[in-house]
């Protein structure tokens, strides 16, 4: 009974494991394994540990001095080779010496982590970090703006109550909508650089996305579209602000319906995501974390595009600020998150946002 349980929590984890032998060869493996390297065990069981990380000298090394010395390595970085040409992954590798009952190495526990996830987001997080560093710069720039510009309207103002020439007032009111839009942009930007006053609260994602999708759901119908809500209804609560995370959500789902062809659907699914953790100064263990996806059916774009969407007053579209995905990006991030974005032409968007649960 006692093996057949070992065997079920051998194959049950969800990261892959090996069981390398004094040899240096592969003498079992679960099958996270096999999903991870995109070959069957027959492929490589029995066979030296070099056919899954070919070329890295630094990963036998550790494998023969954990055989020697009993010693556990933790955090060392590999590159998983895949059953397909140059299509390699990267992995995270914890070595364990594993013992017989007399305490004698009799070969090596390798568990693998596909870091492929965790490498893509962190990717994704350089345009808030730039947004960071921008920050003192860009407030002292905003308040010497935004001071002139009072000026400047309460000139406007005043001269136009003086001046009789309709089409001159009409000229001096151009002036007093221009200086308020300039106005509305740079406190947009101070956004982006300024801490969040976050207050958290147990929030229910569900409730947050239903409302948006309501306030949201005429635009659609007016493109004949529809949402489809795949919920996990087993999700738990997260500690958010749920007003701030409407402003996200909102603008999300926005962009979706623009983005989408005419009679297209935009999916809204939430999940549990067991690819990626978070750890905070006040929560230094991982945390579980939830995934919102929505997924439009427009035309997608390319990877230049795609590049530049974090990028302050970067826009595709006639009206936009180009702040929208910043503020975003900054608020999610805030909350300990992480968004990813994934676009191909002609095949839509789909935008992931992570959030920690709060459960552990």
């Amino acid at each position: 009974m006692n093996d057949r349980l070992h065997q079920n929590i051998f194959y049950s984890i969800i990261d892959g494991v090996l069981l390398i032998s004094p040899a240096l060869t592969i003498q079992e493996s679960n099958l996270a394994i096999e999903d991870m390297f995109h070959r069957s065990r027959d492929s490589f069981i029995h066979r030296s540990l070099e056919e899954l990380f070919p070329r890295q000298s630094h990963v036998l090394d550790k494998v023969r001095k954990v055989l020697v010395t009993g010693a556990c390595y933790h955090d060392v970085e590999a590159e998983g080779m895949r059953n397909i040409p140059s299509s390699r992954f990267p992995a995270n590798l914890t070595l364990s010496p594993y013992l017989e009952s007399d305490d004698s190495i009799q070969g090596v526990v390798i568990l693998v982590k596909n870091m492929t996830l965790i490498r893509e987001l962190e990717e994704r997080q350089r345009p808030a970090d730039q947004l960071n560093k921008l920050g003192e710069i860009a407030m002292g720039m905003a308040h010497e703006i935004r001071n002139p510009l009072g000026g400047i309207r309460g000139s406007a103002q005043l001269l136009r109550q003086e001046i009789k020439n309709k089409s001159h007032q009409e000229y001096l009111d151009i002036v007093v909508s221009e200086v308020d839009r300039i106005d509305r942009m740079i406190r947009r930007m101070m956004n982006l650089t300024r801490p969040l006053n976050l207050k958290l609260k147990s929030t229910n994602i569900h409730k947050v996305l239903e409302e948006i999708l309501v306030l949201e759901k005429d635009s659609l119908t007016r493109k004949k579209g529809r949402f489809e809500q795949i919920y996990d209804p087993s999700l738990p609560l997260i500690e958010a602000d749920e007003d701030q995370l409407k402003q996200v959500f909102l603008n999300l789902i926005k962009n979706a319906i623009e983005a989408s062809r005419k009679g297209g659907r935009i999916q809204i699914i939430t999940r549990v995501s067991s690819g990626y953790a978070v750890k905070t100064a006040s929560s230094p263990i991982p945390q579980q974390n939830i995934v919102v996806e929505i997924i439009d059916s427009g035309e997608g774009m390319d990877e230049e595009t795609r590049k530049k969407l974090f990028t302050p007053f970067h826009t595709t579209k006639k009206k936009g600020s180009g702040l929208g995905l910043p503020i975003s990006l900054k608020i999610v991030k805030d909350h300990y998150g992480k968004i990813k974005i994934t676009s191909e032409k002609g095949l839509g968007t789909t935008v992931q946002v992570f959030l920690p649960s709060g459960q552990r």
